[in-house]
């Protein structure tokens, strides 16, 4: 169904990636340190056709400007995670990789699933607003590659370190809990909803393993609810292992293998933002590691970022593996695509 809508705060949708803030941020960051300059939002009074049409494949709603019939958001139906069109952005790791990324997707968290109609919503109204006020904020992309290699140091006004160049560290004992967890990372302690207070470990500061490091950017970062322990059935958040994410965590399944021990075939429906799992061990079924969809590079490969011990730390390079999803040695191991 495609229908008309002669909105104001619909053709804003286009300002939001470049100077929108997660609803759910837990920190005001400064924006990107090259912040680009070339994206111009239409006037607040210019009237402009838009056109919003239901998809399906996963079911979302795409507003489209009626011009040229431009994609300037994306919703998708049972998931918080909004994908919106801004400025282009140049993603590296220089260290690990000559791949590069050319990006006008910006990732944004809605503060609650999205709902076919919701683009009339008043609370819609209200987040979209939020999302073109004030000064430039990060979104979930930028935040992710704040832990790669020579990142510089971020604080917030309590002095918590909550970015910058992280190192792996993983569990190497049947005797001691999951390996580096966001909490480790930021040194300081966290009470779960399922767990008493918890302290970091002081042998993992600054380190984090796959799921800590998806756990620092969804939930400490941008506030989607955070559990201690793996989940049985379906949480509202995200649990602690990337297996528990990606059976347990609430979302919506964008790709997975007929076969649980082999990929998915048709990856056609990625997005920015979506949760990557893979299979790295034995067991071919197993999910043992996961990451961040970034976007394509400019060869065509699928690239996703990731906590990974080959380079001791988040990255989308191609140390023992090219750093994407679509062939080479991820590829091979991929098991499912979830969008939060």
């Amino acid at each position: 169904m495609t229908l008309r809508r002669r909105t104001v705060l619909l053709a804003a949708v286009a300002a939001a990636g470049s100077a929108g803030a997660s609803a759910c941020s837990r920190h005001r960051d400064p924006p990107p340190a090259t912040p680009p300059s070339a994206f111009v939002p239409e006037s607040d009074t210019q009237s402009t056709d838009y056109t919003v049409t239901e998809l399906a494949g996963p079911a979302r709603t795409q507003l489209r400007r009626r011009a040229d019939q431009a994609v300037m958001a994306t919703f998708t139906v049972g998931s918080r995670t909004a994908v919106l069109a801004g400025p282009r952005r140049r993603f590296t790791d220089p260290t690990y990789t000559t791949a590069v990324i050319d990006s006008t997707s910006w990732v944004r968290l809605l503060p609650r699933p999205w709902r076919q109609g919701d683009h009339s919503e008043q609370w819609f109204v209200r987040w979209l607003r939020g999302q073109i006020s004030g000064k430039p904020k990060i979104d979930v992309l930028a935040a992710a590659l704040q832990y790669l290699q020579d990142e510089p140091i971020r604080r917030d006004k309590n002095g918590v370190r909550y970015a910058g160049d992280a190192g792996f560290g993983y569990v190497h004992t049947a005797d001691e809990r999951d390996g580096a967890d966001f909490f480790d990372y930021l040194g300081i302690p966290w009470r779960f909803p399922d767990a008493r207070l918890v302290r970091p470990s002081g042998r993992w500061n600054r380190k984090l393993d796959c799921s800590g490091y998806i756990r620092l950017v969804y939930g400490y970062r941008f506030g989607i609810p955070l559990f201690n322990k793996s989940a049985t059935s379906t949480v509202d958040g995200l649990p602690r292992t990337a297996a528990s994410m990606a059976a347990h965590a609430r979302s919506v399944v964008i790709a997975a293998g007929d076969d649980p021990s082999r990929p998915p075939k048709d990856l056609s429906a990625i997005a920015p933002g979506d949760l990557t799992f893979f299979a790295l061990h034995e067991d071919p079924a197993l999910i043992t590691h996961s990451g961040i969809y970034l976007g394509a590079d400019t060869d065509g490969h699928l690239r996703f970022v990731s906590s990974r011990g080959t380079v001791d730390g988040p990255s989308f390079g191609d140390v023992r593996g090219d750093g994407y999803i679509d062939a080479g040695y991820f590829g091979l191991r991929l098991r499912r695509i979830i969008r939060l």
